[in-house]
């Protein structure tokens, strides 16, 4: 997956980290879904332009939730889900020192232009690592 190119078209379509970090998670996936996506929008920049959580980290949080998490009544979590998300925050929050959109773009957000897509970038890597290191497409 050329991920530059994909974010490059997905920032042109409008979507926004938030919902970029899930769509990275679909098209792993092989899949599409345009509920879940129009959900994830009002995480987007740090909860509707909030300074809240951040749309990298929350986004991420949820794209390991679709590969981990249970979605019916009768199917079982990933054995070590909560662990493998809480790996994702921990390092995001050691990278940045901070979890919020505000902190990372010091309460200006009209620097979400220059400093998001690094954000983006470094978060799709850690979503790729943790996948890898807790071999979770292979369970």
């Amino acid at each position: 997956m050329d991920f530059d190119k994909m974010v490059f078209e997905m920032r042109r379509q409008g979507f926004k980290c938030a919902q970029i970090m899930v769509k990275v998670a679909l098209e792993i996936d092989g899949k599409n879904n345009p509920d879940l996506l129009r959900a994830m929008s009002g995480l987007n920049t740090g909860m509707a332009e909030t300074g809240g959580a951040c749309g990298v980290l929350t986004g991420g949080a949820a794209a390991l939730g679709y590969f981990t998490g249970r979605g019916e009544p009768n199917e079982l979590p990933h054995e070590r889900a909560t662990e493998i998300v809480a790996a994702y925050v921990n390092c995001f929050r050691e990278t940045y020192g901070t979890d919020t959109c505000y902190g990372l773009i010091g309460g200006d957000f009209s620097r979400c232009p220059s400093i998001c897509p690094g954000v983006i970038q470094a978060g799709y890597e850690m979503l790729i690592e943790i996948i890898t290191e807790y071999e979770i497409l292979e369970s």
